[in-house]
């Protein structure tokens, strides 16, 4: 196994851990980054989009409103909703795999990844926010 449950409370308590833990915990963090900035982005739309009434989850009912933005939003916010969609939930498989398969490894070149996809999640909510864009 990459990693252990001890792993991971070693790593919470500030001891020394294996390398892959690190990278779990960059992918996990990278997620919920990422997890409450479309959420703020989401709030600056004119309304929420729909999720289907069996939708279990805060998270998968967040990717969903993304997946079906509102008629009332711009072609822009439409294009910009469903592509953070798209990357919120590639981001939320890996961070799935990081916490709950601890016998399938995480490799750095993952973490990486996640981070820098975490990056560009944040400059395509922070352009329309900061731009004052809705177009």
């Amino acid at each position: 196994m990459p990693i252990s449950h001890r792993d991971l409370l070693n790593q919470a308590k500030g001891l020394a851990v294996p390398e892959e833990a690190v990278f779990r915990a960059l992918v996990g963090r990278a997620y919920y980054a990422c997890y409450h900035c479309c959420r703020e982005w989401e709030r600056t739309l004119p309304e929420p989009g729909k999720t289907r009434s069996s939708t279990k989850g805060v998270h998968q009912q967040l990717i969903e409103r993304l997946q079906r933005p509102d008629k009332r939003c711009s072609k822009d916010q439409v294009k910009r909703s469903e592509w953070l969609a798209r990357q919120l939930g590639t981001l939320r498989a890996l961070r799935l795999r990081a916490d709950y398969r601890l016998d399938e490894r995480i490799s750095d070149e993952e973490a990486n990844a996640q981070v820098s996809l975490a990056d560009a999640v944040f400059k395509r909510c922070d352009w329309g926010v900061k731009t004052g864009r809705q177009d």
